[in-house]
This record gives structure tokens, C-alpha cells and sequence, in this order.
């Protein structure tokens, strides 16, 4: 059904029910002529609703850049209980994705660009990223309702940095996708086995290094040849969770 149908049998405003779609809370496949909704991922919401489990609402955060500056300083510092503090006041009221866009990723690019500037040591780097990864961890859930698909996340083989694939992982599931995650560095065969034993629709390949995007793009075509029916995307450094939703949605739709 459109979504303006959907929202008049949720008994909402049309802008709520875009405000859930891109909230991942109501899943919604793009179309020409706007947004389609299951009837049964409706009927799961209205119930939930009707058991008073209201949508949460989401935080209208108006200086990111202060919010990743708090957790720069906290990482830098190694202080993992203000980091989970200042996370989790932010967490209540804003997706996963929106919270590694915004904060994470901005936050780790300063601590990598001081590791480079050799202001950082390797170690103290390396805490950065474990306390990131548990963050996300903390947060990462997989929501009722029936999944858009299977996804597989990994990086290209010779990336180290798991946290870009973890990251991928935690946008899709909150985004209704069933995912494997299989972390970094696995080798273009045994992705593709994993993938077609999974009956996988989609490949994720993340990259922390521009010399890791660069084997991304070559497994890519690869992994397009053996598994020709399987949309796979291969993420650069800078590339957000936003762009990744929007293509891996795109996937579900036959013409794209």
C-alpha cells in the first residue's frame, strides 16, 4: 500500500509516518510514485501501538559537531564511561546510522588524523576504535517484523579495520535486514560461498583506507561475476550509513 494510505490506517499524519520510514521504524520500498509499506509491517505497527509501544521519537540534535567534539575528547582520553555516557544520552532519541554518521565516524577521523600526525600512538588509537566498537555493540538491535533481506558485511582482504564492516552491519539490521557480518579481511571466495549458502541478496564490502577501496572495487566485479544476481556495494572512506540505507533499498526494486 502508499504510504499515505498507511498513515491514514495508523491514524497519523502523513509527515509521521515519513518521519518512521526514515527512522527505519516502518520499512518502505521507493517507487515513482513515492513510498510503498507492506500491509502486514502495518498491521504489526498499529498493534504495537495499540499496546501503547509508541514509535520512539526521535532527538532533533542541532551541533553534531559538538557531539562528536565530546567524543573525540573522551576517546582521545580513554575515558570509555564518558563516552558511554555522552552516547547514551544521544541514543535514546536518534538511530543507530544517524550516530555513526554524526558522532562516530567525525570523532575516529580526528583520532586517526592524529595517529598520522604521530600526536597519537598506535595503542591509544587502537582504544578509540575497541571503545567504539562497544558502543555500537551496546546499541545494535534487530526490529520486529518481517526482514527486507539477507545482507552480508565484510571488508575487501588486507583491511584490518573491522569497525567500518560493524558499522554497515548496525545501519542494515536497524534498517530491518537480516545480517551476517563476517568482519574484516575474508578472502572474495569464501564471501561469495557464505553469500550464495546464505541465499544472500546483497554484499556490503566497507573500506577504512583508499588503498582498501581500491581492492573493494577489483572483489567487487569478482563477486558480480560469480554471483550475478546479488547487488553488491563497495563503501570508501567518507561514504555515510545514510548513502548505504538508500542503496541497499534501492536493490529491493527490480528496475534499479
Amino acid at each position: 500500500m502508499q504510504l499515505r494510505d498507511a498513515a491514514e490506517t495508523l491514524g497519523v499524519h502523513y509527515q509521521t509516518a515519513y518521519g518512521w520510514v526514515r527512522q527505519g521504524t516502518l520499512r518502505a520500498r521507493k517507487t515513482p510514485r513515492g513510498y510503498e509499506v507492506s500491509e502486514s509491517d502495518v498491521r504489526d505497527l498499529l498493534a504495537r501501538r495499540a499496546a501503547g509501544a509508541e514509535p520512539p521519537r526521535e532527538v532533533q540534535v542541532r551541533d553534531w559537531a559538538a557531539q562528536a567534539d565530546r567524543l573525540y575528547a573522551a576517546l582521545v582520553a580513554g575515558d570509555e564511561t564518558q563516552a558511554r555516557h555522552d552516547f547514551g544520552r544521544l541514543a535514546a532519541g536518534v538511530p543507530l546510522a544517524g550516530l555513526c554518521d554524526h558522532v562516530i565516524a567525525p570523532a575516529l577521523r580526528r583520532v586517526g588524523e592524529d595517529w598520522a600526525a604521530g600526536e597519537l600512538s598506535i595503542a591509544a588509537e587502537h582504544r578509540a576504535t575497541a571503545i567504539c566498537e562497544r558502543l555500537i555493540a551496546a546499541r545494535v538491535h534487530q526490529p520486529q517484523g518481517r526482514p527486507r533481506g539477507i545482507a552480508v558485511t565484510t571488508t575487501p582482504p588486507g583491511e584490518r579495520h573491522a569497525l567500518p564492516a560493524m558499522m554497515a552491519a548496525a545501519c542494515l539490521r536497524e534498517d530491518h535486514w537480516h545480517v551476517q557480518d563476517l568482519a574484516a579481511d575474508v578472502p572474495a571466495a569464501e564471501v561469495i560461498s557464505l553469500a550464495a549458502d546464505t541465499g544472500a541478496s546483497l554484499i556490503v564490502l566497507s573500506s577504512a583506507t583508499s588503498g582498501a577501496a581500491r581492492l573493494a572495487a577489483k572483489e567487487t566485479r569478482e563477486i558480480r561475476e560469480r554471483l550475478p544476481n546479488t547487488r553488491v556495494l563497495a563503501g570508501r572512506p567518507g561514504d555515510t550509513l545514510s548513502r548505504l540505507r538508500e542503496l541497499a533499498r534501492a536493490s529491493q526494486d527490480p528496475s534499479q
